[in-house]
């Protein structure tokens, strides 16, 4: 009998075993494949905001010239498309009147007037100043968002939501590094 529970536990450990051995095979193959589809796609990012960088605005820079002029946190988030922290930039809990202009180009972008408490830990905007943001969709990291960038000089901002307050229900979600200001 002892000898039957024993052959009956041997059996199971080994099945687990086997498990446990086929799970973290795949999991290790999926890990790669998210890796290879995450640089692919910073590859896209970095390809399109050097090709529109160079055409589709009026300020056109090299990216060598741009990380010349910025820090390398602001080159991250306004060239590279990245995302500062939430509830960390400068801007998230300001509330002086005045004007909000690109952190790269110092184009105007929004009016304090527009600025609202979303709670996303980010700027909120329900507007920006008519002409000078521009919408690109966004398919990057498994899903289809719109990004805002700058239309003077195409850098990257952050994205606009339609679950904002009236009157326009947008939230214009921006990165406070990507952004400078000028008090009225």
């Amino acid at each position: 009998m002892k000898i039957k529970i024993l052959l009956i536990l041997v059996i199971i450990c080994g099945l687990g075993v086997v498990v446990f051995l086929s799970f973290t095979n795949n999991f290790s193959n999926n890990n790669k494949q998210v890796e290879a589809s995450e640089n692919f796609e910073i590859n896209l990012d970095q390809l399109n905001q050097k090709d529109t960088a160079m055409s589709d605005y009026k300020i056109k820079k090299t990216e060598n010239q741009w990380k010349e002029e910025l820090t390398d946190n602001e080159y991250r988030v306004l060239r590279q498309k990245g995302t500062e922290r939430a509830f960390t930039g400068q801007f998230y809990d300001h509330h002086e009147k005045g004007v909000y202009t690109c952190g790269a180009c110092h184009q105007k972008l929004f009016d304090s007037k527009t600025k609202y408490e979303s709670g996303s830990g980010w700027p909120s905007f329900y507007s920006s100043i008519d002409g000078n943001v521009k919408e690109i969709t966004d398919r990057t990291h498994g899903m289809v968002r719109t990004e805002v960038v700058c239309n003077n000089c195409g850098s990257h901002l952050g994205h606009v939501f339609n679950d904002g307050p009236k009157p326009t229900g947008m939230r214009y979600c921006v990165n406070s590094i990507s952004l400078d200001f000028e008090k009225e």
